[in-house]
């Protein structure tokens, strides 16, 4: 394996279940946040322009001069630098799935969001995207955007669903939707998680919703 792919600027950060590192740490470092487990990957740019990942391995962490504490604000740099995030209005999101039509990308825009949408966002590559979510540079401008705190909602490992923070919106509502999705239409290997978490804007911190 060639030392080109070893670039601390291309080490980026994936969520997954809090379950699911259990027996695999020794392996593959990883680290907690809230009830979610973040794994490490490095991101390989092919001749071809194709993207590609493997998962760091706990034994490259000292042959390439890696900290086992520096990782998560590395990997968390790294995510906003290396993937651009793309945020569609629920709604538009699966009118392009079910018909082909044209889902519009809100997240390179100025100017205030609509309180009354559900938002999918997730990054361009449309892989490990749920990571979004702790890159605060994209969480603040969204809130900031749509003048509120926010709902997160994991919908899969590779998006969530952005929940302005309104009336309409009931919390208990929203469990129950996030459990139940989880239960019958997503994948196994994309379960992310059954909680809800919350973005406060005023203290720009992520935590679970109660």
């Amino acid at each position: 394996m060639e030392n080109r792919q070893f670039n601390k600027d291309h080490l980026f950060m994936r969520l997954m279940s809090g379950n699911v590192c259990g027996e695999i740490r020794d392996q593959f470092p990883c680290d907690d946040i809230l009830n979610l487990t973040v794994g490490y990957r490095w991101l390989e740019e092919q001749e071809d322009g194709i993207r590609t990942s493997q998962p760091l391995r706990t034994e490259q962490l000292e042959e390439n001069g890696l900290k086992k504490e520096e990782l998560l604000a590395l990997a968390k740099h790294n995510t906003g630098e290396l993937f651009k995030t793309r945020l569609y209005k629920l709604e538009e999101l699966v009118r392009r799935i079910c018909e082909g039509a044209d889902a519009k990308d809100y997240m390179e825009e100025e100017g205030e969001l609509d309180k009354s949408e559900l938002y999918v966002c997730t990054n361009d590559s449309g892989m490990f995207g749920a990571a979004v979510m702790f890159i605060d540079s994209v969480i603040e401008k969204i809130a900031k955007r749509l003048g509120c705190s926010l709902y997160i909602l994991p919908s899969s490992i590779h998006e969530v669903i952005i929940v302005p923070r309104v009336e309409q919106y009931d919390l208990n509502m929203l469990k129950e939707t996030v459990k139940a999705v989880n239960s019958t239409v997503v994948n196994e290997n994309d379960f992310l998680s059954d909680s809800v978490y919350r973005y406060d804007l005023q203290t720009s911190t992520v935590e679970i919703a109660m």
